[in-house]
């Protein structure tokens, strides 16, 4: 298979080694990743667990005003006995 950039095209690609993500919610350490050398971008595979962790089914996509919206369906049905 080959391997390009997914945010320039180019082949230049190359395996990296391990590294240690730090986000505002966790601090990820990958084994590997893949880097581009022409543009710099860096894509890299978080498991399956720790993202389930973060983001629990359902709550990934909720604004919050999505949020607030199905929690005002949520307090109708209540109210309404549903």
């Amino acid at each position: 298979m080959e391997r390009r950039c997914f945010a320039c095209g180019s082949q230049d690609v190359v395996d990296t080694g391990p590294l240690t993500v730090h986000g505002q919610k966790a601090v990820v350490r990958v084994d590997s990743a893949r880097q581009c050398i022409l543009c710099g971008n860096l894509e890299i595979t978080v498991p399956q667990l720790l993202l389930v962790k973060l983001y629990p089914p359902g709550v990934r996509y909720l604004t919050p005003e999505r949020r607030a919206r199905a929690q005002g369906r949520r307090r109708v049905r209540r109210r309404l006995g549903l």
